[in-house]
């Protein structure tokens, strides 16, 4: 953990003292990835990771400085989630969005995502923000959901080489929902996560009371709506 926190740090400060510009090939992976698996459809985990606050940000700071405080954040993110054998699907705004498969060894891969998240909110609190304080600019703070089923994966266009292609599937659409029931700094994961981590992981989450106005989201083929878990707060 020492050793992503001190890589992180120096990529970081390289980044505001220099500008060091990332060449961090993550999204070529993944893309050479999906291509192999062209119109399968696989078990994966999914990863949302949001930056709060990147609004008001955007109108208060310098573009550059604001687009390179959003560069560290979104290239740290992948590195965390390469560093846990997962990949990086694309980078949407403010926000990273990778994924884990998770063909066999499911439980490991579960437990692995969470750890995956508590590295990101170590990176956050120990490498990003003390050195973006060093600068008197603002310290972030991020909202990570997680999900797991089954993604199909989508090329859209008729070159296998140099089409558009993506992932879709309900699993990606429940840890974008599971953004709005999530607060800063906390990471929300679905029942089909929950299930499979261990017992000290499991401690870690509380089930969420949820509204069933507002959150109308029910597992395929099942009425009973779908069951979200929430980090504890300290």
């Amino acid at each position: 953990m020492d050793d992503i926190i001190k890589e992180s740090q120096f990529r970081i400060k390289k980044s505001l003292d220099k500008g060091f510009t990332y060449h961090h090939f993550a999204i070529a992976r993944s893309d050479k990835f999906l291509r192999k698996h062209d119109s399968q459809r696989l078990p994966m985990f999914v990863v949302y990771v949001d930056l709060v606050g990147s609004t008001k940000m955007s109108s208060e700071l310098d573009p550059e400085i604001f687009n390179t405080i959003i560069r560290i954040f979104s290239q740290e993110m992948a590195y965390v989630i390469e560093h846990f054998d997962g990949y990086v699907l694309k980078f949407v705004g403010d926000a990273v969005l990778g994924y884990f498969l998770a063909s066999e060894k499911v439980a490991l891969v579960a437990n692995k995502t969470i750890m995956c998240a508590k590295t990101m909110q170590l990176v956050i609190k120990n490498a990003i923000n003390p050195l973006l304080e060093n600068k008197n600019y603002p310290k972030l703070k991020i909202k990570i959901t997680l999900d797991f089923g089954d993604c199909s994966i989508i090329r859209y266009g008729s070159d296998r080489n140099l089409s558009h292609i993506d992932l879709i599937g309900l699993t990606l659409n429940l840890a974008a929902k599971m953004q709005q029931k999530t607060q800063s700094d906390q990471i929300t994961i679905g029942d089909h996560v929950y299930q499979k981590l261990n017992y000290k992981n499991k401690q870690y989450f509380f089930k969420v009371k949820t509204d069933p106005k507002s959150w109308i989201y029910h597992d395929l083929g099942k009425e009973k709506q779908y069951s979200i878990y929430s980090s504890k707060t300290k």
